[in-house]
Order: structure tokens, then C-alpha cells, then sequence
């Protein structure tokens, strides 16, 4: 191998060659380090007054770089600069995180599978048999005294007022009479009693009042040996107009019933508001067309809004057909403002409500149960919002049997035993379900769904089987 020539390396100063430079003994050289000071500014003070020069020492640099070295060794310095580790202590670390991860994965997974076990379910949703009929029929409704081949009745009652103020016109000479609301007690027989049109009722100060139809008032009735009056809620009117019938609420008699002791006596009414808008002088006045536009408006938003009232309050057990509200209404006394008239109206509506059990069997026994294909079926419906009363009675206050028409188009479902159902499955293998449409003959068609999904049986709690019908068509 050539060896390699160096050329000798001569300082520019004296020319000597670097072969001629001493090497101390040992291999490190050891040499004092003086830093000169001479071209390091000097702060000098304001005053003048010069400032001693400060020479840097070996043994002040040794100071500062032990305590250099000091800190480099503390806890503090390896954790802000920690040390690299070992491939050996990163393998071992990364297999503790690896085992650590799989255990909690383990843990969830038996957590899950554990709460999906304990909380098991099942739900079938069963499309009961149908058909669509267009029924037609009469019937006879009953309130009072429920009989055979009857079906009950209800009759709920809702009231409703509106004012709107309508630039006055003019003066007028006017003469209104008071008015407000009573209830006429029958304590006489327990059968409903009657009172003709324009009936007086007498106040202790002798003022008369008169009810401006005819009425019924129920019959009195016994329940856990207490006698309870029928009564009835009637609005009447003052026979004179007047301030002075306006008056606060008071008892009433009626004076027709003076000949007849006991009646006089069981026969009576009381207010529920106080006798108003009695009046005689002059008043200002709207145009008749402006004030007739207000009070059509008044009217159509009050049957509105009391439709939709009556139909979110139909009872359980109950149902409110098409057509079966009759309204009532009565214009409110004017009240005069700084240059309009305020009037309204007051609308009483009054629903005639079915008992769904009594009119779906009507219904079934005239126009299903013949029917081969469904023998052995109960038939059931359960919605009637496509059927409508054809003969609306006017006067739903009589508490009378009711002559009624009904007819339109709905669909009777068949009535499925939903316990039997879920006796039937409790704990058996999935497959079973299908085979309830053979056993059940009035079902369509099934489905079931049990989870978690690799449960292959029904639970064996009834409380966690749901058994749904679906009617929806």
C-alpha cells in the first residue's frame, strides 16, 4: 500500500513546522485560559467616578462550569432532556401497553355481551286480518238508562268568547237587557223534567229571568245513599231592560211551580256568573255591514278552535265522529271605547261522543260476523274518524234517547289476543313464531326480532316479550 506524504504546515509568523509543536504529556494539555478584559467596555457611572476592572479567573470559570455540570446531573434536567432509552426497555414497555390494552378490550367486550344477555328482548309486530266495509246503519243512543240493543252516550260541553273593537260610526238610542248563567236543579223525581220556552225565575228582590228555549232537566239520582239532584247549565235573560237587573250571583225559584207545593220546594236554580249588560240610553254604533264581517269572523274562529279543543279531549273509551258537534252562540253586549265599539261573540259547542266498544259491535254484528271467513274471529275497530253521523240532533241537552244514522267506509281488523300470544312464546326457539299464523286465524302475517341477534330464543320473562298489533292501513 503507497504510503501517504504530508506536507509540513508552517505558521505564517515564525515558520516553524507543526512537527515542532510540543505535545504535553499525558495527551491533554492543560493550559490556564486568560480572558483579556482590555477591549471589554466598562459601564462608567454619571457621576464620574470610575469603576475598578474585574479580571475573570480560572478558578471563577472552573466554579461556573461545575455548577453546570451539577445541574446536567439533577432530576430536573433528565426530565426536561431525558435520556434515550435502551431498544431492549422500549420492546419491554410497548409489550406491557399491548397486554394492558388487552385485557380492558377483553373486559368490554364481556361487559357488553354480559348487559346485552341480562337486558334480552323481543319484539313481534303482528298485522292483524282486515277488511274494509261501508257501514250503514241506525242506532239508537243512550245516556240515562242503558238498554238492550242501546249504545251510550256522552255529551261534552266546551264555551269559548271573542271580542274585536270596530270603529264606531255614530249614537244610537239602545235598550238591553242583562243576562247570564244558572243551574235549574230538579229535587222533585228522578225522572228528567221538562220546562217550556220562556220559563221565569224569580230572584229574593223579585226580578224575573227567563231561559229562552225549552229545556230537560235530568231526573234526581242516588249514589252511596246520597241523594243528588239532576241539574242543568241554562243561560236566561232579564224580562226588562235595565241597569237595575244587573246584580251579583243569587239563588232562584220558580214562580209557575207556586201551585204545586212540593215542586215549588225541589224545583230551584242558582247562578254561575252575575246577571250584566243591562242597559237603556245612548250608545255609539257601528256600521251594520262592518259589525256583521266581525262577528262571521268571530264566529268562524271560535268553532275552530273548539273543534280542535273537543278533539284532543275525547275520554278514553269514547269517540268523537265526523260531524258530531253542534255549536251554539249568542252576541256579547257592545262596550263602548274612545272611538270604536267593542263586540263579540260567546260559543258554546257541544260534542256528541260514542262509546267505542258498544258502536265497533254494532257495527261488526251487522256487517262482518256473517261472514264465512271469519268465523271464529273477533272483529274489532278502531278507528271511526271515516264515519259521520248523518241526522245530527239540534238540541244535544235533552239527555234523550237519540234516534242516529250512521254510515261511511271503515276497516274492521280482527281482535288478537296479545297475552295468549306471549304466553305461547315465552322461552321457545324463534322458528316457533311462524307458526301462530296456522294456530291464530286472525293473523295476517308476523314478524319477530330478539336481541341480542345470536339469541336463538324467546326470553323466558313475559315483561321482556312486546307483542304490537299493527293497524295501520
Amino acid at each position: 500500500m503507497p504510503r501517504i506524504q504530508f506536507s509540513d504546515v508552517t505558521p505564517p509568523n515564525n515558520r516553524r513546522s507543526i512537527r515542532d509543536v510540543p505535545i504535553p504529556n499525558g495527551g491533554k494539555r492543560k493550559v490556564p485560559i486568560t480572558i483579556n478584559t482590555k477591549n471589554i467596555p466598562v459601564y462608567q457611572p454619571k457621576d464620574g467616578s470610575p469603576l475598578a476592572e474585574k479580571k475573570v479567573s480560572v478558578s471563577d470559570f472552573d466554579s461556573k462550569m461545575s455548577a453546570i455540570t451539577e445541574k446536567k446531573n439533577s432530576g430536573a434536567y433528565e426530565y426536561y432532556y431525558p435520556k434515550e432509552k435502551s431498544a431492549g426497555e422500549q420492546y419491554k414497555n410497548k409489550k406491557k401497553q399491548w397486554v394492558f390494552g388487552g385485557v380492558i378490550l377483553f373486559l368490554i367486550i364481556i361487559f357488553i355481551v354480559g348487559m346485552m344477555t341480562v337486558f334480552s328482548s323481543a319484539t313481534i309486530n303482528i298485522t292483524p286480518k282486515n277488511q274494509e266495509i261501508s257501514a250503514n246503519i241506525s242506532i239508537i243512543g243512550a245516556n240515562n238508562k242503558i238498554e238492550e240493543g242501546t249504545v251510550k252516550y256522552e255529551v261534552i260541553k266546551l264555551t269559548n268568547s271573542k271580542t274585536v273593537s270596530v270603529p264606531a260610526t255614530g249614537e244610537e238610542d239602545v235598550e238591553l237587557k242583562s243576562f247570564g248563567k244558572i243551574i235549574v236543579y230538579n229535587n222533585f223525581s228522578s225522572e228528567p223534567q221538562r220546562l217550556i220556552i220562556r220559563t221565569r225565575f224569580e230572584s229574593p228582590e223579585g226580578l224575573i229571568y227567563r231561559i229562552p228555549e225549552s229545556i230537560v232537566v235530568p231526573g234526581k239520582t242516588e249514589k252511596n245513599g246520597k241523594v243528588m239532584p239532576g241539574s242543568l247549565e241554562v243561560t236566561v235573560f232579564a224580562d226588562e231592560a235595565g241597569e237595575k237587573y244587573n246584580i251579583s250571583k243569587t239563588d232562584f225559584t220558580i214562580p209557575g211551580f207556586k201551585n204545586d207545593t212540593d215542586r215549588y220546594k225541589t224545583f230551584y236554580a242558582r247562578s254561575v256568573t252575575d246577571m250584566t249588560s243591562g242597559f237603556i240610553g245612548k250608545m255609539k254604533k257601528v256600521s251594520e255591514n262592518d259589525k256583521q264581517i266581525a262577528l262571521q269572523n268571530i264566529q268562524s274562529e271560535l268553532e275552530s278552535e273548539l273543534k280542535k279543543d273537543l278533539a284532543s279531549k275525547v275520554p278514553e273509551g269514547l269517540t268523537l265522529l265526523s260531524n258530531a258537534i253542534t255549536y251554539e252562540s249568542k252576541e256579547l253586549s257592545p262596550v263602548e271605547e274612545s272611538s270604536s265599539v267593542i263586540i263579540g261573540k260567546e260559543v258554546t259547542a257541544y260534542a256528541l261522543m260514542i262509546n267505542t266498544e258498544d258502536l265497533s259491535k254494532k257495527i261488526t254484528d251487522e256487517h262482518i260476523v256473517s261472514l264465512e271467513d271469519w268465523i271464529n274471529i273477533r272483529p274489532i275497530i278502531v278507528d271511526f274518524s271515516s264515519l259521520s253521523i248523518k241526522n245530527m240532533p239540534e238540541n244535544l241537552t235533552t239527555n234523550e234517547n237519540l234516534d242516529l244514522e250512521i254510515n261511511g267506509k271503515t276497516i274492521v281488523w280482527a281482535n288478537i289476543d296479545t297475552d295468549s300470544i306471549k304466553e305461547r312464546l315465552l322461552g321457545a326457539p324463534k322458528k316457533e313464531a311462524a307458526n301462530l299464523i296456522d294456530e291464530f286465524v286472525g293473523i295476517s302475517n308476523i314478524t319477530a326480532t330478539i336481541r341480542p341477534v345470536w339469541k336463538r330464543s324467546f326470553p323466558k320473562d313475559p315483561f321482556k316479550i312486546n307483542v304490537q298489533t299493527i293497524t295501520d292501513r
